[in-house]
Parts: structure tokens; sequence; C-alpha cells
């Protein structure tokens, strides 16, 4: 997983097909629990084909970013194919509901 900030956020969604990025903050035990499911319980036929990003909320620099994107909750994680915005998911979900949306965005 890649640790993004407000330099490289475009620059990743750009340069991957498939791109979730997964906003975070370092304070929220639920982003643990997110993170550790995209590290862990992702099958490798998705986690090969999507690149996977962090964008700590915090920061002020990433605010910006953070209010595009409507994050009022996390774990909030975005899905972007060819550089476009398909769909934000917010709240910590099972794997198998993660799952079946990386499935949706690389169909």
């Amino acid at each position: 997983m890649t640790e993004l900030t407000h330099t490289s956020f475009q620059d990743f969604v750009r340069a991957n097909r498939f791109a979730v990025i997964h906003f975070y903050a370092t304070w929220n035990g639920q982003d643990a629990k997110m993170k550790d499911l995209l590290a862990r319980q992702i099958p490798a036929e998705l986690s090969n084909v999507i690149a996977f990003g962090m964008l700590d909320v915090d920061p002020k620099e990433h605010h910006d970013i953070c209010r595009q994107h409507k994050i009022l909750t996390l774990p909030s994680l975005a899905f972007y194919r060819d550089g476009s915005l398909i769909q934000t998911v917010k709240g910590l979900r099972k794997s198998d509901e993660i799952i079946e949306h990386l499935r949706q965005l690389v169909s």
C-alpha cells in the first residue's frame, strides 16, 4: 500500500488503471482494521491489478482532497477507474463487501 500526500495523490490515481484510496487517521482504531483487511484479505487476482493507496486526513495540506471527496466518516475508500472516481464507500465494512466493490471496479 502506497502512502500518499497532497502532492502525489493525483499522479497515483492517474498512473493506475484501477486505484483504491484509503482515507484514514492514525487515531482511529477502525482504520487499522481496514488497513489490515486491505493488506491481508484481498484475493491475489484483485490485489495484482488494483493499486492501493492511503491518505492521512489530518495534515492540513490534505484537507482540500478530503473536501473534494466529502470525507466525513472514517475509514473511507475511494474507488478510481482510469483516473475517474467511480464510488466512495464510507465506514468499516466486512471483507466480502469490500471484495465485491473491488470486483465491480475491475469488471
